[in-house]
């Protein structure tokens, strides 16, 4: 498994680890971030998600797949603008800058590994066995 895999393998753990706690106990996972326990169902959905989006990650790292290691970079790393957006409009708890911290060290680190491999500033064609510069029009 390349580092840019394990990267991306150790992030989905991480996912299935917060989902299965959100499914299962969300209660005890509120608590302990400090914010008010709920019996709603959207706490376990959104468990659940986490789950189905680690699979994801998983089948990713397996099979090396640089494209979506990319783009969950990208996206891992943002998503600290947009948490840090919700809490100063008072729209979530301040404490989940923990799990915005989260994302955004794993899509960093994501990125640097694939920078040292240097898998960062080109994009697989699997269709023609070329490689693109991201400049270029991919091969229909």
């Amino acid at each position: 498994m390349s580092p840019s895999a394990k990267s991306v393998f150790v992030f989905g753990v991480y996912l299935s680890l917060v989902g299965l706690t959100l499914l299962l106990i969300p209660n005890f996972f509120l608590t302990t971030i400090g914010v008010e326990n709920t019996r709603e169902v959207w706490i376990r959905l959104s468990g659940l998600l986490l789950m189905a989006l680690s699979v994801y990650y998983f089948a990713a790292a397996k099979h090396n797949i640089f494209v979506i290691f990319k783009v969950t970079a990208v996206i891992r790393c943002s998503i600290l603008f947009f948490f840090t957006a919700f809490v100063y409009l008072q729209m979530m708890e301040p404490v989940m800058l923990i799990f915005a911290a989260i994302d955004f060290a794993g899509g960093f680190w994501t990125w640097l590994t694939m920078k040292k491999e240097g898998n960062w500033q080109w994009v697989n064609s699997y269709e023609s066995g070329i490689k693109i510069k991201p400049t270029e029009k991919v091969p229909i």
